[in-house]
């Protein structure tokens, strides 16, 4: 998209850290990250983007580039402004931004300062975007702001209550694009379909949004792939609260997921209170993207601790220990997926964090579903 402004006399463009476009008239010299004014910003264009953008500025015959990451929770104003740390408050439309007010050269600054010279900033999406679902209750109102600006634009619906998914709606993950659900209750009333669609999405690297969710624990578990029910959530916790009981105990033997919020640096102490099954057991953490949505990647336990920034703070996913899951008895779902159109790779992706193989997933399946499961990976061979 292109956002047109114009010069201003008292344009000084010496900020080192920030590069900003405003709608006001005029300003000051103390504005010093401003670099146009008198700028008409699209709310809803702007809430489109997301992820990595390509930054474009140009006055007159100058022009110079750069890129930034959209602040998943920009509010539209009528500033717009870059800024070159992870500062993302609601003002920031983009973070990360390798372009800054200071890095003009005198003669593009001389240039932004003539108010009769056009300022244009073009901002286009880089790299391909992740699939973003966004979730909502009937009962509830239209999502507000930012996202309920990608809500109404969604590229598909989904009726989590329905028997079946309509087709646009995977073709939407594939492309990348906002896939808007609805669910008349708890997602653990979803019908069999719905619950096959949300691990195929997962499995394809969606980020998931629950409207109205302050804790992140559903998100979280629909992200890595994982039932929202049964799963354990202890809340914010900090590293004395996982060394003590009753969380230490939940987190050595419970059978299903166990969902938290905590820093990185309180990981470590799973070292302590796993002992035996530190290096086995695996963990969904937040991938670090700043979109909107929670998207997880899997890692071994160790290597968790050991990546994840010790001051970060994300709502992590314990995987029960090797083969717990079958307690749960997932193994009468796996036909009725498979019939969904659920592929044998995608169950392996989700299962796998159980401790479950894709030689135990082919022995439960069945030799009807196994067919049709075979079936499907020759056909995803072909394309």
């Amino acid at each position: 998209m292109k956002i047109h402004a114009r010069g201003h006399e008292n344009v000084r463009a010496t900020h080192a850290k920030t590069l900003e476009i405003t709608g006001e008239q005029d300003i000051t010299p103390r504005a010093t990250c401003v670099i146009g004014v008198g700028a008409a910003l699209d709310g809803r264009e702007l809430a489109l983007l997301r992820g990595p953008v390509a930054v474009r500025l140009s006055a007159g015959p100058h022009v110079a580039t750069g890129t930034a990451v959209v602040n998943p929770h920009h509010a539209v104003t009528d500033r717009l402004v870059l800024r070159r740390s992870d500062h993302g408050s609601p003002d920031t439309f983009a973070v990360r931004s390798t372009l800054v007010a200071s890095a003009l050269g005198p003669e593009f600054v001389a240039a932004l300062a003539d108010p009769a010279n056009e300022v244009t900033l073009t901002l286009t999406e880089a790299g391909p975007r992740q699939p973003l679902v966004l979730v909502n209750r009937r009962d509830q109102p239209e999502p507000q702001g930012r996202p309920g600006l990608l809500w109404r634009a969604a590229a598909a619906s989904v009726d989590l209550d329905a028997a079946r998914v309509p087709d646009d709606a995977r073709t939407a993950l594939a492309e990348g694009g906002v896939v808007a659900a609805v669910t008349s209750g708890p997602l653990e009333g979803r019908s069999q379909a719905a619950g096959a669609w949300l691990a195929e999405a997962a499995g394809l690297g969606a980020r998931f949004e629950v409207l109205g969710d302050a804790t992140g624990t559903v998100p979280a578990l629909l992200a890595a792939g994982l039932p929202v029910a049964p799963a354990i959530g202890l809340g914010r916790v900090d590293r004395r609260a996982l060394a003590g009981a009753p969380c230490a105990d939940l987190l050595r033997s419970a059978a299903v997921p166990v969902v938290f919020r905590a820093t990185g640096a309180d990981l470590g102490v799973l070292g302590e209170v796993l002992a035996g099954s530190f290096g086995e057991r695996r963990i969904a953490v937040p991938d670090g993207r700043p979109d909107l949505g929670h998207g997880v990647t899997w890692l071994p336990l160790p290597e968790a601790v050991e990546s994840f920034g010790s001051d970060d703070e994300g709502v992590f996913v314990l995987a029960p220990p090797e083969r717990a899951a079958w307690n749960v008895d997932l193994r009468p779902l796996l036909p009725l997926l498979v019939e969904q159109g659920v592929t044998a790779r995608t169950l392996s992706t989700v299962l796998r964090p159980f401790g479950i193989s894709r030689r135990d997933l082919y022995d439960a399946l069945g030799d009807k579903a196994r067919k049709q499961a075979e079936k499907q990976a020759e056909k995803q061979a072909e394309k």
